[in-house]
């Protein structure tokens, strides 16, 4: 028999400096079953530490079980924990509570983070920075006259003769992709998309061969900081 233990998902866990989040650790047998009773040792990376309010929980089948700390050394590096019964297959999952120092930044990880038993041991993995940037939309339609017919996240600025100015109220993190049509102008009717910048970009409109003020419907995407 031989335990095998993990690093749950997300793997790394992705956390801001000076934040508390949770990350799971799940654990098995190939073989049999095991009582409860065994430590799991959980030694985290340089730049985290259990905070001091931290729990150790365990999760199956919706209930939810705090567990006791056994020991927290190491300034709230290293911390033990009692095994609940093991068996081959993944009926639970623990979870445990970490804080990133207000100076960590990077990549930190412990080659020998999670320990159980008398030799098996896992890495335990974390990023500490700025949240990913999210997917960011913004679309709506506007008449000739620069007033918003619909959609929301930007305001509209005038500009030369057929130009209309879109400037969004949450900028994106770099110059997003922007398609325009327009709303009538007939057949010679032209748009294009022009000054493209992370926070606002130009349509320019024409009828005839001659700058003029159309109305038009237009989408942005690109990616953005998330909501605090």
């Amino acid at each position: 028999m031989a335990f095998h233990i993990t690093q749950g998902s997300p793997n790394p866990l992705v956390l801001e400096p000076g934040a508390n989040a949770s990350f799971t650790i799940e654990v098995k047998v190939d073989a049999g079953s095991v009582g409860a009773g065994e430590t799991i040792r959980v030694k985290l990376p340089d730049g985290l530490v259990f905070p001091p309010t931290g729990q150790i929980s365990y999760i199956s089948g919706g209930s939810v079980e705090i567990l006791p700390v056994e020991s927290l050394e190491d300034g709230g590096r290293l911390v033990r924990f009692k095994a609940k019964a093991i068996g081959t297959v993944l009926d639970g999952f623990y979870s445990v509570n970490v804080q990133a120092l207000p100076t960590a930044t990077g990549d930190r990880t412990a080659p020998d983070g999670l320990t159980i038993g008398a030799t098996t041991t896992a890495q335990l993995s974390f990023r500490i920075g700025p949240p990913p940037p999210v997917e960011h939309k913004v679309h709506g339609t506007v008449d000739a006259n620069r007033n918003v017919l619909s959609g929301d996240g930007f305001i509209v600025r005038p500009g030369l003769e057929g130009v209309h100015r879109i400037v969004f109220t949450k900028p994106f993190a770099s110059p997003p992709t922007v398609l325009a049509t327009l709303r009538k102008g007939g057949e010679r009717g032209a748009v294009s998309v022009e000054t493209v910048t992370a926070s606002l970009f130009d349509v320019r409109t024409a009828t005839n061969g001659a700058w003029t003020p159309l109305g038009f419907s237009f989408i942005a995407i690109g990616l953005t900081a998330p909501n605090p």
